[in-house]
């Protein structure tokens, strides 16, 4: 029998806590997908954004889930209930950040009872990421008149109205821009640009050629002229755009309202305008043809940019490209994707190869996950544009992660290629899902955790199940049982 002093069993304990403390913090920097749901909250509501928010009599209510291990939902219910106005704050911003939009009936008490314009501000942040018109009445008192509230509470007033599309605050905005206090007008210029009307369009154009309009303002007007897609503005936009005494951004903003307006009268003008020494207004020019989608002019020139001296450049015609499918264009990307001097450029061309689908460039992008000579930063991002598109190389990609679960060297790798099958709904991740649930390794099984999230694939319920009630899985055990609850 082996004998060991007490002292050193101390030591032995103390060093084993020590690594199991660092497993646990490794893991809790992952990102976690689903939201906590409350355990003692009643039937908080669930907002989904980009939908059509149900009056509060239809909302339908999330069960709560009885989790009697994580009082979490309660601290926090406890924290919006009692907490200081930092507390708060600082809570319903975590909730905007990780899209968590089921309690807005409480945010609403929160909004209802504040006294301070910072805590009204970020529960309006709250509503307008939620798409939740709850408000409205609210903002559009303030649009009517917002004289006597902070700038910045009028700001976040006037983003849920642009957000929401209250084109009732129309004249509110009109009424402000010409005020002779320019307090708001940045604020309710942005918000006509996305609730005005041809009207409002040709107001604003009126206010080009006010001597008291700064540089800025100026700047900014060109962008709300170009979401207004005011054509009947776009003569005096190219001669601002032409005017090489005009200040350089607002040449640029001109130049890319003038490509949202798709006036084909404009478009000659900014073929020219790429000829400009100034590297910025070409970015622009590029920007404003990828407008142009049935123009081969308008292509040629933006297949031309993807060789321009300026990296900027470059990057606005991959987008271009990209956006508009430009197939033509494959060769010049792959060529860019493995000579470009700069990663950015660099990584922009992988995700548009993947985009175009062509044997040559998903066989580069395959080559480039294959050859650890290329960095692990590469392989993530060629594997990342190939799972986006899904045309392509989803074996070869498997195989790599594969081999990462066997060397804890590549763990980093591992985590990266994780996180990406964890963005995608895909059945040909079952087995690498199950095999990132059962590492050993704290975070590599959390992050297989995910891909369950994202996947629900039932052969690996009972596998998510041992983890939920595994003492050993520590906070995965937590994170098992909110996934189970959340499909229940």
């Amino acid at each position: 029998m082996i004998k060991i002093s007490y002292k050193k069993l101390k030591v032995v304990i103390c060093i084993l806590t020590v690594v199991a403390c660092a497993s646990a913090q490794q893991y809790e920097q992952q990102t976690e997908l689903l939201p906590s749901v409350p355990e003692t909250v009643p039937e908080p509501t669930a907002i989904i954004k980009n939908s059509n928010p149900k009056s509060e009599t239809q909302q339908q209510s999330k069960p709560a889930i009885q989790n009697t291990e994580d009082d979490g939902i309660k601290k926090e219910m406890d924290i919006l209930a009692y907490g200081l106005d930092s507390e708060i704050s600082d809570l319903i911003a975590k909730y905007i950040n990780e899209d968590i939009f089921y309690f807005s009936d409480q945010i609403q008490k929160v909004f209802d009872a504040a006294k301070s314009d910072a805590i009204k501000q970020k529960c309006i942040e709250y509503f307008t990421a939620a798409e939740d018109p709850r408000l409205k009445e609210y903002a559009l008192a303030i649009a009517q008149d917002p004289y006597d509230a902070e700038k910045d509470l009028v700001a976040s007033v006037f983003k849920y109205i642009s957000v929401l599309k209250f084109t009732e605050a129309a004249p509110y905005a009109r009424k402000i821009i010409d005020d002779e206090n320019k307090d708001y007008f940045d604020a309710a210029l942005n918000a006509l640009g996305s609730i005005g009307r041809a009207e409002d369009a040709q107001f604003l154009a009126d206010f080009l050629d006010r001597p008291d309009m700064s540089t800025a303002r100026r700047q900014s007007l060109m962008k709300v002229l170009g979401k207004l897609h005011a054509i009947e503005t776009s003569d005096k936009l190219i001669s601002i755009a032409e005017d090489e005494n005009e200040n350089t951004f607002v040449r640029m903003y001109a130049a890319e309202a003038l490509g949202e307006m798709k006036n084909m009268d404009a478009l000659p003008v900014l073929i020219e305008l790429y000829n400009a020494s100034d590297p910025n207004l070409r970015a622009s020019v590029i920007r404003a043809l990828k407008n142009y989608s049935s123009d081969e002019d308008a292509k040629s020139v933006i297949e031309q940019a993807l060789r321009d001296n300026h990296y900027k450049v470059r990057l606005e015609a991959i987008a271009a490209i990209k956006s508009l499918k430009l197939v033509s264009a494959g060769d010049s990307l792959i060529y860019r994707a493995k000579n470009d001097p700069e990663s950015v450029v660099k990584y922009a061309c992988y995700d548009a190869v993947a985009s175009l689908n062509l044997p040559a460039g998903n066989d580069f992008l395959i080559s480039v996950v294959k050859d650890t000579k290329k960095g692990e930063t590469a392989q993530v991002k060629a594997a990342s544009a190939l799972l986006q598109y899904g045309n392509a190389g989803t074996e070869v990609i498997i195989a790599l992660a594969e081999d990462t679960l066997k060397d804890d060297k590549k763990k980093n790798l591992r985590y990266a290629l994780g996180k990406e099958f964890a963005k995608h709904i895909n059945s040909s991740f079952s087995g690498i899902c199950q095999n990132y649930l059962d590492s050993k390794d704290v975070s590599t099984q959390g992050i297989g955790l995910d891909i369950y999230a994202r996947n629900r694939f039932a052969e690996l319920t009972t596998r998510v199940q041992e983890i939920a009630e595994d003492d050993k899985a520590g906070p995965n055990k937590v994170k098992a049982q909110r996934i189970l609850s959340a499909s229940s």
